[in-house]
């Protein structure tokens, strides 16, 4: 059997991890659901989106997990999810860059708020990193060794 489930997990075996690595999935590809009778049911793209991606981390990583963020994060979830410290994220919280709200004594964080910001937060990474590429190209190699 290539894969074992359980009632919360998912046991792949090295032999699902290797076909995860050899299946060669073109853009624009779709998934369907085919039926006992041979009807076809196209899935929808959100759930494409996610099974493609799952299937890429295989690949890659020989495992995934899946399964969906509560609504209020706690400041350690928040701050793991923005690859940051907790102290920077309280500190980023007194600056504004995000917010955050009270319940009791514990500081909470908006999961749509924090997904924005670590997207926003990735995009200027790769807008910083095209700019240098770039510098470096106008210089003819001045980042080579």
């Amino acid at each position: 059997m290539s894969a074992l489930a359980s009632s919360e997990r998912i046991t792949i075996s090295d032999q699902t991890v290797k076909d995860a690595r050899d299946a060669v999935i073109p853009g624009g590809a779709s998934l369907v659901l085919r039926l006992a009778d041979g009807e076809e049911v196209e899935l929808p793209t959100s759930i494409q989106q996610t099974l493609l991606h799952a299937l890429k981390l295989i690949a890659q990583q020989g495992s995934v997990s899946i399964g969906q963020l509560p609504v209020e994060l706690t400041s350690t979830v928040a701050a793991d999810l923005l690859s940051i410290s907790r102290p920077t994220l309280m500190k980023w919280v007194a600056e504004g860059r995000i917010g955050s709200y009270k319940k009791g004594s514990h500081t909470r964080f908006n999961r749509d708020e924090v997904l924005d910001l670590r997207q926003r937060n990735a995009a200027a990474r790769r807008s910083a990193f095209e700019e240098l590429r770039s510098l470096d190209e106008e210089h003819e190699g001045f980042l080579a060794d």
